[in-house]
């Protein structure tokens, strides 16, 4: 994204709207969107890239057998005709529900609920084990609420954003002729109302170390007050000895919001059930089911039938995908100079390690190997992992049908992962995704081809544009191994305290002011929450740390101006309201505006590029910077 500089601005006062100003000016969000800008706008180049790819591959049968079941899904999709032949099999689905009045009742159609994806009172699923990551253990949480955060019950929006979701939810249901729609409606709010009351909020759910709570399958049990056996041993073929609780809270309320509140819960699974999956049938329900989240996300216009398409078959089809992607659009010769950058920010980060004065010997030694350990995945994988060999459908059944079975082969798949090894070297992004994460689990950094270009990264940029942008994601990745949550992680994935007390004590302090740097920040009449997004803080300030002293390592006098402009370029966004009110509370990313404007007033080298002086509003005195890493 090349940008005209906002002259009216002076760069001392505000480094995000000098370079990016004038572009937000003219920017126009798409109607379908909730922002426009760095990472969106690539994801956007990558879709119509995809699409361009699909409306050419959907001419003729391709040689690739997984490829061509993405492409026949993708036809069935903009099937409308076949799409309505999938009605009869969605209320038969929902059925179920109807049959729930008891505990008896649920336990006796549980497996069948979990099967199909449809909603139950608690959500469970197979990851590794975050004590021990060579395995894998079965985690259990709190389902989804209607609001996205159980803060906002508390909201002034509350009321009317639940109006909007009652209103949409009972033209859908009026649409499909539902008995008793609002019956089923007034029970759906009651048990949602209920249930937000006793879950994590995004800010707790954050420090997920907190989340790491084993307890015997017995004492789970007990707690909810269910005998899961039959269900557990259909799933899983016997019965797991542990589950890992994300909320004990939650989990200790369980058999109370059940108590009496099994007819509720069933009404509030067949609404969201229903509103979940009528965009498969037709456009009508599609527009129609899309009504509450256009009101979140400030979106005016529902996605085009084409770009649907597209994210159906991706969310399946992701891996074959992103494989297709990156061997036709990312080049060896970037690969090796993204690795070779990679291998300088690690090399910086020992070097910053070894010559660190506020850690002991025996602390940096362990941080050290945690680097020397941590594998890098860059542009795509070698091989497709095996679930994408079992995607498989018959053409001939309706889209609702096609996604079910689909549905249901990945659920059965991760359920049949818990008593198996873990294999480190699966991806957990695409090569189509514009995305960049550090997995703790694997203690590896993956860099996905597609955001792999401009303004993260080009052969064409000069060396401090590419450190200024991918340099800082990179150096991001790396320090997620060591933010208020990695840093509890050893080099083998493992929770594990590697720490002496003292330096975890002084690294605590550090977190606590990175926190404090970023807490109550305003913008747009709300408050950037420096608990929720301490972690990408502490991850970003890394980034920018060691790509400066990596710039330093391989050129002599770089020019900083291009790494700190190319660094606010990145960041550049323009987004609607509501949009930034939802953010602000559920994202554990800061705010773009202040990724970019509060991090560079902690690093020395962006006062002397730009010769910012004490009078200055991006001015931070001394005493108040902070740099962990």
């Amino acid at each position: 994204m090349e940008t005209e500089f906002n002259e009216n601005v002076r760069i001392q006062d505000d480094l995000y709207n000098y370079v990016n100003g004038k572009w937000i000016e003219k920017a126009k969000i798409p109607d379908d969107l909730p922002a426009t800008g760095g990472f969106i706008d690539l994801d956007i180049d990558v879709e119509k890239t995809m699409l361009k790819e699909f409306d050419e591959l959907s001419k003729n049968k391709v040689d690739d057998k997984l490829l061509n079941y993405a492409i026949t899904l993708y036809k069935k999709v903009l099937d409308e005709e076949n799409r309505k032949k999938g009605l009869t099999s969605l209320l038969k689905g929902v059925q179920t529900f109807d049959k729930i009045k008891t505990k008896d009742d649920f336990l006796n159609n549980i497996y069948e609920i979990w099967s199909f994806s449809q909603p139950l009172p608690f959500a469970s699923f197979v990851s590794e084990d975050m004590k021990e990551a060579t395995k894998y253990a079965l985690y259990f949480n709190a389902p989804s609420l209607i609001l996205p955060d159980k803060t906002m019950y508390s909201s002034p929006s509350a009321e009317a954003l639940l109006n909007i979701y009652k209103n949409m939810a009972l033209a859908v249901l009026t649409t499909l002729k539902i008995e008793n729609a609002e019956e089923l409606l007034s029970k759906t709010i009651y048990f949602d109302a209920k249930l937000s009351k006793i879950v994590k909020s995004s800010e707790e759910m954050a420090d997920y170390i907190k989340c790491y709570n084993p307890y015997s399958y017995k004492k789970v049990s007990e707690l909810m007050d269910l005998n899961l056996d039959d269900f557990m041993i259909k799933r899983f073929g016997q019965i797991p000895e542990t589950i890992v609780v994300y909320d004990p809270n939650f989990l200790k309320n369980f058999k109370t919001l059940m108590e009496n509140s099994y007819e509720e819960y069933a009404s509030w699974a067949k609404v969201k059930s229903i509103v979940g999956d009528v965009q498969l049938i037709s456009e009508e329900l599609r527009a129609l089911s899309s009504q509450y989240s256009n009101a979140l996300r400030g979106t005016s216009e529902v996605t085009a039938l084409n770009k649907y398409a597209y994210r159906i078959v991706n969310s399946f089809y992701d891996e074959v995908i992103g494989i297709y992607y990156g061997k036709k659009y990312f080049g060896e010769e970037a690969k090796k100079d993204v690795i070779d950058l990679v291998k300088n920010l690690i090399q910086t980060y020992k070097n910053r390690l070894s010559n660190n004065t506020w850690l002991s010997k025996d602390t940096i030694k362990k941080a050290i190997l945690k680097l020397d350990t941590m594998k890098i995945k860059i542009g795509y994988p070698d091989k497709i992992s095996e679930l994408y060999t079992k995607l498989e459908f018959d053409e001939n059944e309706s889209l609702f049908e096609i996604v079910t079975k689909l549905t249901k082969i990945k659920n059965e798949y991760n359920s049949s992962l818990l008593f198996k090894p873990v294999d480190k070297s699966l991806w957990v992004m695409s090569g189509n995704t514009v995305n960049a994460c550090y997995n703790p689990s694997s203690n590896d950094i993956t860099f996905p081809a597609a955001i792999l270009r401009k303004p993260f990264y080009s052969l064409s940029q000069s060396v401090e544009e590419n450190y200024g942008g991918i340099g800082c994601v990179i150096g991001h990745e790396i320090s997620h191994a060591f933010d208020n949550n990695g840093a509890q992680m050893d080099e083998n994935g493992n929770i594990n305290n590697w720490w002496s007390k003292e330096d975890y004590d002084n690294f605590k302090n550090k977190t606590e002011l990175m926190i404090e740097e970023f807490d109550e920040l305003p913008l747009n009449g709300e408050k950037v929450n420096g608990k929720l997004t301490v972690s990408e803080n502490i991850a970003d300030n890394g980034g920018i740390t060691s790509s400066i002293e990596s710039l330093k390592r391989i050129k002599e006098n770089p020019d900083f101006q291009k790494f700190f402009i190319n660094y606010a370029r990145i960041w550049c966004i323009k987004q609607r309201e509501e949009y930034t009110k939802l953010l602000l509370t559920v994202d554990v990313h800061g705010p773009a505006y202040y990724r970019a404007n509060m991090q560079v007033r902690n690093f020395k080298e962006f006062y002397d590029a730009f010769n910012v002086k004490e009078a200055d509003k991006m001015y931070l005195e001394p005493s108040k910077r902070v740099i962990i890493w």
